[in-house]
């Protein structure tokens, strides 16, 4: 097989791109900015680097394991899963650190009885088959079918959709519960059902070992933006339109794997298949503001490390960067209140500021110094998928086979963790290795 061509540098291009390469293919990987990366990339602050996506890796992350494991010898480290919130003036916390007990009298607290049962069989689902976690699966698209004429905050009592499934889906997606459907939420659950890891030193290293590929089989084409994809007129394969360097040029290949978000994918394809765009424009995706600030003395305690924040305000989650790094704060800005109040020109520092009010009453940010600070507004952010998604997604599939050669991937296929993304490559490249349709 000639080269394939992979679209977008993010984790499900970097996927796609490794499992052509285990099978043989050399691949050609367009990334507009300078670097690969994208939502898992990294920043320098200070003297080291910083993740500002996708960081932490479930214990369950089968796929991505093994694709750090193939490229070095890098080390991981716990971080588990700590979280509190306010439930009536009072601090009820989450963890999976040696309080079972206590842990699940403070999940039927924020559930309640009623919501802790209609979440029961849904999380048992997951238990017996962890696959069950992704999107289209038959579980939860049996589920979509009796339920997504309704949002997900209709399957709930008001408190359990307030303060179980509201902090999971404004995490996530950066949507409201009565902003996401209850055929999707599987990929919500494994979120929470799983425990985490993170590498030692970052994604970074990672990333860089992965660009350095000694197998020749690998091009990395950054600062490449493409801007068009449509079938070619001499070669029945793909156009890919890109400019780099101030010039414009096009590339025919017989195979090409778009993996970007939604909305991205249906830019390049409005004008060659609009049906497609049509299709892509239905799945919803939500801005998320990211700050990550180091502090003279550490904000938090071990037994204490990260806490959401309700509807009322724009600061989503604040959490340690890491459970050696307590001094080192993940500010996550997402949900209809954060869309309100913060925008692409809104000023870092403000958002930061404000984000330490809130903060105040519960770690130790008073009168402790902040030292150095990054931020990124991220629009397309998050992706909220669609009603009776499954079912979009076999319109899409239909519809590609107008355009053979095309394939797509990203976040929208299987879910937004990085296992998800892993395993939607891994199946995009199956169906075209074996010339199917995905």
């Amino acid at each position: 097989m000639k080269r394939v061509a992979v679209i977008g540098g993010g984790v499900s291009g970097l996927a796609s791109a490794y499992y052509l390469k285990k099978k043989g293919v050399s691949v050609d990987l367009y990334e507009s900015a300078p670097r690969i990366g994208g939502r898992i990339g990294s920043e320098r602050m200070l003297d080291r680097w910083v993740d500002f996506g996708g960081k932490n890796i479930g214990k369950k992350y089968r796929r991505f394991r093994e694709f750090v494991r193939e490229n070095g010898d890098f080390p991981f480290e716990y971080f588990g899963f700590n979280t509190s919130q306010v439930v009536d003036g009072k601090v009820v916390r989450l963890t999976k650190e040696g309080r079972k007990l206590s842990n699940l009298a403070g999940f039927i607290r924020l559930a309640g009885p009623g919501g802790a049962a209609r979440l029961y069989p849904w999380i048992m689902a997951l238990v017996k088959d962890n696959q069950q976690g992704m999107l289209n699966t038959p579980f939860f698209n049996s589920i979509a079918d009796r339920l997504d004429h309704d949002s997900l905050a209709s399957c709930f009592p008001p408190g359990c959709a307030a303060h179980l499934i509201r902090p999971v889906t404004v995490r996530m997606n950066g949507a409201e519960p009565e902003e996401c459907y209850p055929g999707n939420f599987g990929s919500n659950l494994a979120l929470v059902l799983d425990s985490y890891e993170q590498l030692r030193g970052g994604m970074h290293q990672l990333l860089e070992a992965f660009s350095a590929d000694s197998s020749g089989q690998l091009t990395l084409r950054t600062a490449h933006q493409v801007e068009t994809l449509s079938r070619s007129s001499e070669s029945g394969g793909i156009d890919v339109v890109f400019s780099t360097c101030g010039r414009r040029a096009t590339v025919s290949y017989e195979r090409v794997i778009a993996a970007l978000p939604a909305p991205q994918l249906s830019l390049l394809l409005c004008g060659s298949a609009p049906e497609i765009s049509g299709l892509l424009d239905r799945i919803r995706y939500f801005p998320v503001s990211v700050g990550i600030a180091a502090y003279r003395d550490k904000v938090f305690r071990k037994e204490h490390r990260a806490m959401v924040f309700d509807h009322t305000f724009s600061l989503s989650n604040a959490g340690a960067y890491g459970i050696h790094d307590l001094d080192l704060v993940r500010y996550t800005f997402s949900g209809r209140t954060a869309r309100q109040q913060i925008s692409a020109g809104s000023v870092a520092e403000d958002v930061i500021l404000q984000a330490e009010k809130t903060v105040l009453p519960y770690f130790s940010i008073a009168d402790n110094q902040r030292t150095a600070m990054i931020y990124k507004y991220l629009s397309p952010g998050l992706c909220a998928y669609s009603p009776f998604h499954y079912r979009l997604l076999a319109e899409l599939r239909e519809k590609l086979a107008d355009l053979p050669g095309l394939f797509l991937t990203g976040d929208f296929r299987r879910g937004a963790s990085i296992e998800a993304c892993f395993a939607a490559a891994e199946e995009t490249v199956e169906h075209l290795m074996s010339g199917d349709r995905c």
